[in-house]
């Protein structure tokens, strides 16, 4: 194996590097206490070049955490490396004590097929989000599902020890904390849903609903976004599993499911507020958003961004926009709409159809209302990288964003983090996760294509002193409930309740 060549991550990110070895993965300080993470993806991505390897991050924000918290404690993250060929471990980093290990799950071509683009994409994606008409289910996914979920599981159980806790991410994983349960009955787990959670009826339809919500009832800890997610989880308990359940308040509740209580809560999840306010105020994206303003030659700047899915209401949103121009002619060769769409899932037909309804719908718009050098719609199909999306935040006077249904609403939480001349306003879909804590966006049902219509023209004419007692309340929101606030509160949450539990097979083991 080739030496793997450090890459440069973006600013603001962890300085993380690796090196392929057969070390263990132990706490370097041989304490107790590791925490072991286990999601789809892998926060680095391995590139094979003239016979030399290389890495990119692939973190976010969330990623960024999970690295710093894993440096803190010692421990491990297992995920796929997003291709076949991959070695089984890096120790993270190679220039010092070794404070934690990337081990990746090996994954054949059927197994991606299956698991990730079938039943991952094509099934529980829609059917999270409420989309049920693109829900497609099929026994052989189902069961590479199942087998990848093992293959995660049986990792994480051949890896922990006493002290260690597990963290699973996500709906790609939900069999896992079962899996894990059978093997290592006292190691504490804990599962956090980035995505919605649908209604009991909707989730009715899944052919596998009671193997998926046992595996889930695996864990110690449940967390979702909001406590409407909350709410449904715990009726598809009831009502579909027939367990009992106790609902102290709307945002927590417990499921008893034999001689064990989970735990489900609402941890809304943060941002990393301080590194958009510091790169935002670094005078190269500054530069860079004046720039972007005297390009689109307009007074006006409305943003959308999103990545190009059938959940973001972008469809929608042109329609919403289309209106306003009908009318409101007053504001022709004045606003922009700036659309933002990153490339997402290209291989699934879904996606590709979406892609040539908004390429049809941005050509007719534009056509239609375009005049004496002005453009109405700036499109830019096309990824960016962190200071760049921030340079965007700044030279937008309008946040239009409205997803159908969203876990959270990460954009809706960097716009206001980004703006901090308190010069903005933010327009968000009532059916984001974010617009519970959010709520003086203008929130908008991005299904009334009239209301969206309305709603920019109150942005663009609200007042200097109501745009800055709104973006302020948002911000100093968003400040106390960043990212290592949500992190802080969930493993809190978890070593609560995993300790009587686990205090108790400790007890039966003994005697």
């Amino acid at each position: 194996m080739h030496p793997i060549d450090q890459q440069s991550l973006p600013q603001g990110s962890p300085q993380v590097s690796a090196q392929v070895s057969s070390r263990n993965g132990e706490s370097p300080t041989g304490d107790d206490g590791r925490l072991i993470v286990l999601s789809n993806r892998a926060p680095i991505r391995i590139f094979r070049e003239g016979g030399k390897e290389r890495i990119e991050p692939t973190v976010g924000g969330v990623g960024s955490t999970f690295l710093r918290l894993l440096e803190r404690h010692g421990g491990l993250w297992i995920a796929w490396s997003g291709g076949q060929k991959t070695p089984g471990r890096l120790q993270m980093p190679p220039d010092g004590p070794s404070r934690f290990a990337l081990v990746f799950a090996p994954l054949t071509e059927r197994d991606i097929s299956n698991y990730y683009h079938g039943m991952c994409n094509r099934g529980l994606w829609p059917l999270m989000h409420y989309m049920t008409p693109n829900c497609h289910f099929s026994t052989i996914n189902w069961q590479h599902y199942s087998s990848v979920n093992r293959v995660f599981a049986n990792l994480a159980a051949a890896e922990a020890k006493p002290g260690d806790r597990v963290w699973v991410q996500d709906f790609h994983l939900a069999m896992v904390p079962g899996m894990i349960r059978e093997r290592r009955p006292s190691v504490p787990i804990g599962i956090f849903w980035h995505v919605p959670f649908p209604p009991e009826q909707l989730f009715r339809i899944f052919p596998w609903r009671e193997e998926f919500l046992r595996g889930m009832l695996g864990a110690d800890l449940i967390g979702f976004h909001t406590s409407v997610y909350v709410k449904h989880f715990l009726d598809c308990c009831e009502r579909i599993m027939k367990l009992p359940v106790d609902r102290p308040d709307r945002t927590t509740g417990e499921v008893t499911i034999g001689d064990r209580r989970v735990k489900v809560g609402a941890f809304p999840l943060g941002i990393p507020v301080d590194f958009f306010a510091r790169t935002a105020e670094s005078p190269r994206v500054r530069e860079r958003a004046d720039r972007i303003r005297r390009a689109l030659r307009s007074p006006i700047v409305v943003l959308g961004v999103d990545r190009l899915d059938y959940t973001k209401g972008i469809l929608e949103r042109l329609l919403g926009f289309e209106r306003f121009l009908e009318t409101n002619p007053a504001y022709h060769r004045r606003v922009a709409l700036v659309l933002i769409a990153v490339p997402s899932r290209t291989k699934v037909a879904d996606y590709a159809m979406l892609k040539r309804q908004l390429d049809e719908q941005v050509g007719r718009v534009v056509g239609r209302f375009s005049s004496e050098g002005w453009v109405p719609i700036r499109y830019l199909y096309t990824q960016f990288n962190a200071e760049e999306l921030i340079a965007y935040y700044q030279a937008a006077d309008i946040a239009l964003l409205t997803p159908l249904r969203d876990g959270m609403n990460l954009v809706a939480k960097e716009f206001v983090a980004s703006h901090l001349g308190d010069d903005a306003v933010l327009i968000l879909s009532e059916f984001a996760g974010a617009a519970e804590e959010l709520s003086e966006a203008l929130l908008v049902n991005p299904y009334d294509t009239d209301a969206i219509a309305r709603r920019l023209r109150e942005a663009i004419e609200m007042s200097a002193e109501e745009k800055i007692t709104r973006l302020r309340a948002m911000r100093e929101r968003i400040n106390f409930n960043n990212l290592e606030h949500w992190s802080e509160l969930f493993l809190a949450a978890l070593d609560r309740q995993a300790a009587p539990a686990h205090a108790d097979v400790a007890g039966v083991v003994a005697r």
